[in-house]
C-alpha cells in the first residue's frame, strides 16, 4: 500500500470507531512486523551456526581420514 493510498483511506474515515479500527490495524501489522524481524534473525543466527558446524564437521573428517593413513601405513610397516 503506498503513502498516498494510506493517506486517502485515513482521510475518508470519518468515525471514531473507524479510527480506532484502523489503528489497530495498524498496531497489528507493527506487532507482525517485529515478530517477523524477530524470526528473521533467528533464522540467520541458526543458518551461521549450521555453516559453522559443517565447517567443523568437515574438518573432523579430515582429521579422520589422515589418522586412518596413519594407521595404514604403521600397520603396514615392515618390521
Amino acid at each position: 500500500m503506498s503513502k498516498e493510498t494510506i493517506r486517502q483511506t485515513i482521510d475518508q474515515i470519518k468515525t471514531t470507531d473507524s479510527m480506532k479500527a484502523v489503528k489497530v490495524a495498524f498496531d497489528l501489522s507493527e506487532s507482525n512486523q517485529d515478530s517477523i524481524t524477530k524470526i528473521t534473525e533467528v533464522v540467520s543466527t541458526m543458518d551461521n551456526n549450521m555453516k559453522l558446524l559443517a565447517t567443523k564437521v568437515l574438518k573432523l573428517e579430515k582429521k579422520i581420514e589422515e589418522l586412518e593413513a596413519h594407521v595404514e601405513a604403521y600397520a603396514n610397516r615392515e618390521i
